[in-house]
């Protein structure tokens, strides 16, 4: 399912050879817990990894339907994420999408 109902969106993610994880959910691979943070269109939670226990993230979870008309400033963000490797920058390690939301797990 691409990002927003969009096709040209999954075609940009597979030339960068990073696509949004389609065969598992979030909840397959992390437990999601507290609430860290809220913003404007998401909220951050911690998750705990469920291979490795002692990892924690905090997942970035954006809720399509307030992001309408915004999808674009979400594409831009993940690109420009997905690029950075800096020690004072969270690294974004993986996402996530389903019908509602798009989920971000990033360096806690």
């Amino acid at each position: 399912m691409p990002l927003f109902g969009k096709k040209d969106f999954s075609k940009k993610m597979k030339k960068d050879n990073k696509e949004f994880n389609k065969q598992a959910s979030i909840e397959e691979k992390y437990n999601l817990h507290g609430l860290l943070g809220t913003g404007a269109f998401s909220e951050v939670r911690l998750a705990e990894s469920k291979e490795n226990p002692d990892e924690h993230f905090a997942v970035k979870i954006i809720d399509k339907k307030a992001l309408k008309g915004k999808e674009e400033s979400l594409e831009n963000e993940i690109r420009v994420l997905r690029r950075l490797a800096h020690p004072n920058i969270v690294q974004l390690l993986e996402t996530f999408e389903d019908k509602w939301k798009v989920y971000l797990v990033m360096e806690l």
